[in-house]
C-alpha cells in the first residue's frame, strides 16, 4: 500500500479498512505500507501504526518526519507535520495499484 497526504481523522478509519481487507486475502504474506509521502499524521494515525507494527507491517519510511515517528517506537510516537500542505491541496490514498481522491 501506499500513502500520500495526512493521516487524519477519517483517513485513518479508511486504512484500518483497507489493512483489515489487504490482511484478509494476504496468505501469511508480509505487507507494507509506504509512507515516504506522507506529511502528517495525527494521534489516530500513530495508534493505527503501532498497531500495524505489533502486526508485522513494514512501514516504509522516506521522510525524515515519519522516520522519526518510527525511531521515536510504537508507544511513544508525536504528532508532527513536515510543513502544511497548500490550500485546496487533494489527498490519495493509494491501494493496490489503484489512487483515489478524498
Amino acid at each position: 500500500m501506499k500513502l500520500e497526504g495526512k493521516l487524519s481523522g477519517p483517513w485513518v478509519a479508511e486504512l484500518r479498512q483497507c489493512w483489515l481487507t489487504a490482511s484478509s486475502t494476504t496468505a501469511g504474506r508480509a505487507t507494507s505500507v509506504d509512507l515516504g509521502e506522507v506529511d502528517f499524521v495525527d494521534a489516530e494515525g500513530q495508534t493505527l501504526l503501532a498497531d500495524m507494527i505489533e502486526q508485522g507491517v513494514r512501514l516504509d519510511a522516506a521522510t525524515p518526519l515519519i522516520q522519526a515517528l518510527l525511531d521515536a517506537g510504537p508507544g511513544r510516537m508525536v504528532c508532527a507535520a513536515a510543513e502544511a500542505a497548500p490550500v485546496g491541496a487533494s489527498h490519495r490514498f493509494h491501494f493496490r495499484g489503484r489512487a483515489t481522491d478524498r
